[in-house]
């Protein structure tokens, strides 16, 4: 039993290292909303530029041209993604929100091309990112979003999207493991 914990918990401590993100982005339902939130800063080394774009705000869940795009920063720099955990939902409807706060930023498939992220012109590796986006009268379900969670990634860095309003980070899962993995030993302690 002490081995199956020390490889569980060892297995959770990796997972959580390998799954550190840069930037984390929450896709989350209340009050008859979604909202999203994107936080964190971004490594562009190695990254490749592709072109800068003016964006509008909102979610396409699925097909080639999925998108995610939240802030107010009226002009974007896309750079490659070199992966990305797809899909993250079905539907090609266009979900638009005019209530969008905070430094713009974007996940974009780019009608089958290469992957891109966004970020607002100017930005400078490790410059903080915030955003904040609310897409009145929906819901995850009703926006065909998968809850999961999602990566993707640049040549030094990693953007998490963690869709549904349970999922837990991998910090918190690593937690998660290392009390139970305590409180087990503990308890197989005082039995002996």
């Amino acid at each position: 039993m002490k081995k199956v914990l020390a490889a569980a918990l060892a297995a959770g401590m990796l997972a959580a290292a390998g799954a550190h993100a840069a930037v984390i982005m929450h896709i989350t339902e209340s009050g008859g909303n979604v909202n999203v939130t994107a936080s964190g800063s971004l490594d562009l080394a190695g990254a490749v530029y592709h072109h800068q774009q003016d964006y509008s705000t909102g979610i396409i869940p699925g097909d080639s041209n999925w998108y995610v795009a939240l802030g107010n920063t009226p002009g974007l720099s896309w750079y490659q993604l070199t992966s990305t955990t797809l899909p993250f939902g079905i539907s090609s409807n266009y979900f638009t929100s005019g209530v969008t706060s905070g430094d713009g930023f974007a996940l974009w498939g780019y009608s089958g091309g290469t992957p891109l992220v966004g970020l607002a012109d100017g930005y400078a590796s490790g410059d903080a990112i915030s955003s904040s986006m609310m897409i009145s009268g929906q819901s995850i379900a009703g926006m065909t979003l998968i809850p999961g969670t999602y990566t993707f990634t640049l040549p030094s860095d990693t953007i998490i999207l963690e869709i549904g309003n349970n999922v837990p980070e991998p910090a918190s899962l690593a937690l998660m493991l290392g009390g139970l993995a305590a409180g087990v030993t503990a308890r197989r302690r005082t039995r002996a």
